[in-house]
């Protein structure tokens, strides 16, 4: 009932017209304003660099870029991750009183998270650009890789929001298990696929016969969504000369798999929605 009166056009205004508005709004009244969605992204920075330069700048090149583009990445997966949230309790009083797609939310959320993402990056291409590198044709490549970073972070979001208000406890525990992937995920050190992920899905499966702590978090730390995409992004922006470009099947490959993640949890979502007015 609540999808016939909203036409695909409808909703596209709203996630545009309310996104921008969440992101204006956001710092308002604040002394620095948008500067404080760049402060923790660059404090990370400078403490990371400063400690990991020493041990791994050298086998790295580009090592700030190689960094920072990163960070930037994990900071928009985790903060749109836990928006997803908290964007549930700061818009309880629409669940309450008005009857809309409550997938909105999520999308909306979405967009906000984009959009403070994009301008990060734009920083980043700034510093590309004064290091003496500048933009190749693989920078083509970008539209398809933020969409499939939105897929994933949302895909996420949507499974942790769907029962974090029946599970209060998730917010928490979501908190603690992402300072544990960050370390799991190559932000600050070396990371790359020697062969396609397919031909390496075989030594995937053949290291699940005899599984050790190790093998596990190797094998965690090469496959894992995060893992790929930011891969993915360096070696468009930052290594196109020197780095095969993502060949077709990798990149529908990818996409698939996160659009299936993003189709699953929307489901979930949609479903665990009818209930969110009684669990608030």
């Amino acid at each position: 009932m609540l999808k016939s009166r909203y036409t695909f056009l409808q909703m596209t205004r709203i996630v545009w017209a309310v996104g921008w508005s969440d992101f204006t709004l956001k710092y308002r009244g604040s002394i620095l304003g948008y500067l404080w969605s760049l402060l923790a992204p660059l404090a990370k920075f400078l403490v990371i660099y400063y400690v990991f330069k020493p041990l791994v700048g050298g086998e790295i090149a580009q090592y700030p870029l190689y960094l920072f583009l990163g960070i930037i990445m994990w900071e928009h997966f985790t903060v749109t991750t836990t928006h997803c949230m908290t964007a549930l309790k700061e818009k309880q009083a629409f669940f309450l009183k008005i009857p809309f797609p409550r997938m909105l939310i999520m999308l909306i959320v979405g967009w906000t998270n984009m959009i403070i993402f994009l301008t990060h990056f734009l920083i980043f291409v700034v510093f590309v650009l004064a290091m003496g590198g500048s933009p190749w044709m693989p920078w083509l490549y970008l539209p398809i890789l933020l969409l499939q970073m939105t897929l994933f972070a949302l895909g996420v979001g949507m499974l942790l929001a769907s029962y974090c208000l029946k599970y209060r406890d998730i917010q928490h525990l979501w908190g603690i298990l992402s300072q544990v992937l960050f370390w799991l995920t190559p932000i600050t050190y070396v990371y790359r696929l020697d062969a396609p992920i397919s031909t390496q899905w075989g030594r995937f499966l053949e290291l699940l016969h005899h599984p050790t702590l190790h093998t596990t978090f190797d094998l965690f730390v090469q496959f894992q969504p995060l893992s790929i995409l930011i891969y993915d992004m360096r070696r468009v922006t930052l290594y196109a000369a020197t780095q095969a470009f993502p060949s077709l099947p990798h990149i529908l490959g990818v996409t698939a798999v996160l659009v299936a993640l993003f189709a699953l949890a929307a489901r979930v979502y949609h479903y665990r929605s009818q209930y969110f007015i009684e669990e608030y």
